[in-house]
């Protein structure tokens, strides 16, 4: 009579602790779920965010560089030709010369709708026309009086070197939009004589497909998403089936006028990014060319738009992509919560409770090994993201150096150009050898200008480390810098002492160097001083760069080697620079700090240790 109700206690027992282990477990497994699911939305936010800053980043970049080039071309054939005979009535042997050296100069550019010389009256002196790849020079009795037109008034009215910059619009002719559509922007500087005085204007007519050809080229990762405006909203450049240059034709369609609060954060703010119910904006404002270098009353706006679709994650996608994997885990918590709850009501029986624990100690030693090889991976692929950081920050650096190195080869270029047709022209062997000279000269110049930027911008070996010279990587820090990012305004002074080597491969330590130095003379504003050292301990090797320039906030000081952290403008850098910096300096057992104050200038110290001498030999 006693067996019955012994029987079914088992049943009832287990089950009943099955249900309340079950129920906390299928709890944490329900919010674990939803934590994944606002995880992944969240890193999909945050990387179409980073793709939209740095894809619009290089957009502006390519406009800037474009406009940077046409200004030095500008400045370049001025100031060349400035000097010579060509406004006097009487010397048409220096008109043809120079219109000779426009035509060349315009089939080789081939960005230059008309290249112009006009007078102090207004009068065009040379002129040369493109003609799609064709250049030919105006004859002297086809040359006309510009003298009305707001381009010559404009820049006539500039002082010294400046520059005039005309709205970018679609060219007219004879009172008509020319067909196909031509945009263009005139770009306009007067040339002086020796005594400073007004002697003439040049004026080139930029082809503003160029520019906008670059643009789409540098934002091709999102260039379905994104555009090109003027200050009023018109659009320049737009993907989509909105109409560009409207304001040539008298439209009203614009963004201001479809999304008129986005349009009023965007023109109110140089840069950003933020939300909206049309989706995600990101913008960046253009400025042809800084105000203190030109009159320049507009600018452009490059804006992306994300539609919400594309970075809100789905949640029937997120459970196609992640349910077998949380089938998988109910069906462990089951089985797991079902012997516990066996456990549990045998607790008293070693046998049992013995076969329990060791199940356990196998889940979680298998979970344990999981983990482990889950944060050995981890690591193996922040290693990885740690070089590609440092290979892109040097890259980031060449494409700045590249920027003016550019222009520092197409000067001698031009000239070894300039030569070589006058030697083809003269019969004197020695005018010709010493135009031969001078071409030597000019090549050898580019030849050690292509020298250092392509061994600064080779990758790094995978094979052992090999001494390195620290004074060296100063050297061609500094000669890097000097060529790209500096004017007469910032002297560079250097006080090397007798170091030995150390154990880095030299481009690592050279990126270090030029990353330093580079941030040394940014954080100058105006004309300062930058102060090298080094020094030699018998065990460290000590370097010490400071500047003159403004120097860094406190509450700025202790996150300077964050990633992404920077407090330049946002179209200036991404903040890597001092990152990737001490990354490498880590990567060789080296140390580095930053002294500033506000106002007084920042002093940074290096230091690595030196290689021991049999390890030298």
């Amino acid at each position: 009579m006693n067996e019955a109700p012994i029987s079914f206690e088992k049943p009832r027992g287990v089950a009943r602790r099955f249900a309340l282990v079950f129920s906390a477990a299928l709890l944490l497994l329900v919010a674990t779920g939803a934590a994944h699911f606002l995880i992944r939305e969240r890193t999909g936010r945050i990387e179409v965010e980073t793709r939209e800053r740095l894809n619009l980043g290089l957009g502006k970049g390519a406009i800037d560089r474009g406009l940077q080039d046409v200004i030095s071309d500008l400045a370049f054939l001025a100031r060349h030709n400035e000097n010579s005979d060509l406004f006097s009535d009487d010397n048409e042997a220096a008109r043809r010369a120079l219109a000779e050296q426009f035509r060349v100069f315009s089939r080789q550019k081939g960005k230059y709708d008309q290249i112009r010389v006009l007078d102090e009256t207004g009068q065009e002196v040379v002129r040369v026309n493109y003609n799609g790849g064709e250049p030919f020079a105006t004859a002297e009795a086809e040359l006309q009086n510009k003298s009305e037109r707001y381009y010559f008034t404009e820049t006539w009215a500039l002082r010294d070197r400046d520059v005039y910059i005309s709205p970018f619009d679609l060219n007219i002719e004879h009172g008509h939009i020319e067909r196909p559509e031509v945009p263009m922007i005139r770009f306009g500087t007067l040339m002086l004589g020796t005594r400073g005085n007004k002697r003439g204007v040049l004026l080139l007519n930029y082809l503003g497909s160029s520019l906008i050809d670059d643009f789409k080229e540098a934002t091709a990762n999102i260039a379905d998403h994104v555009m090109l405006l003027n200050s009023d909203g018109f659009w320049l450049s737009d993907p989509g089936d909105r109409t560009e240059w409207g304001f040539m034709y008298g439209l009203d369609d614009t963004l201001a006028k479809r999304v008129p609060e986005v349009w009023q954060r965007i023109k109110a703010e140089e840069s950003g990014q933020f939300y909206a119910s049309e989706g995600l904006f990101t913008f960046a404002t253009i400025h042809p060319v800084s105000d203190s270098a030109a009159r320049v009353p507009y600018y452009w706006k490059a804006v992306s738009q994300v539609a919400p679709r594309r970075f809100t994650a789905s949640l029937s996608g997120f459970l196609r992509q992640t349910l077998p994997l949380y089938v998988t885990m109910f069906v462990l918590l089951a089985a797991g919560s079902f012997l516990v709850a066996l456990a549990r009501f045998h607790h008293r029986q070693v046998v049992t409770e013995f076969e329990s624990e060791r199940r356990f100690r196998e889940l979680l030693e298998r979970r344990v090994e999981e983990r482990t090889h889950e944060l050995r991976r981890t690591e193996e692929e922040k290693n990885l993201v740690v070089q590609r950081l440092i290979q892109a920050e040097k890259m980031t650096a060449v494409g700045t150096m590249a920027s003016g190195i550019g222009h520092e080869i197409n000067n001698p270029l031009y000239a070894i150009l300039g030569l070589a047709e006058a030697i083809r022209d003269d019969d004197e062997a020695d005018q010709a050898r010493g135009h031969a000279d001078k071409i030597l000269g000019y090549t050898r110049q580019i030849g050690g200008i292509v020298k250092n930027l392509t061994g600064y911008a080779q990758p790094f070996r995978d094979d052992d480390h090999e001494p390195a010279d620290v004074n060296e990587s100063i050297r061609e820090a500094v000669s890097m810098v000097e060529r790209t990012l500096l004017d007469d305004r910032i002297e560079i002074r250097t006080d090397l002492a007798d170091l030995p080597t150390i154990a880095a491969y030299a481009e690592e330590i050279n990126q270090v160097l030029f990353n330093v130095v580079r941030n040394g003379v940014q954080s100058v504003d105006g004309t300062g001083i930058i102060e090298i050292s080094s020094h030699y301990d018998s065990e460290r090797i000590t370097l010490r760069v400071t500047d003159s320039g403004e120097g860094i906030a406190p509450e700025n000081l202790g996150k300077v080697f964050d990633p992404f952290f920077t407090t330049k403008e946002p179209d200036q850098g991404e903040g890597l620079g001092l990152y990737v910096v001490h990354q490498i300096i880590q990567k060789y057992n080296g140390s580095i700090s930053v002294k500033s104050e506000v106002g007084e200038g920042t002093t940074c110290v290096i230091e690595f240790p030196a290689m021991p001498p049999e390890e030298k030999a």
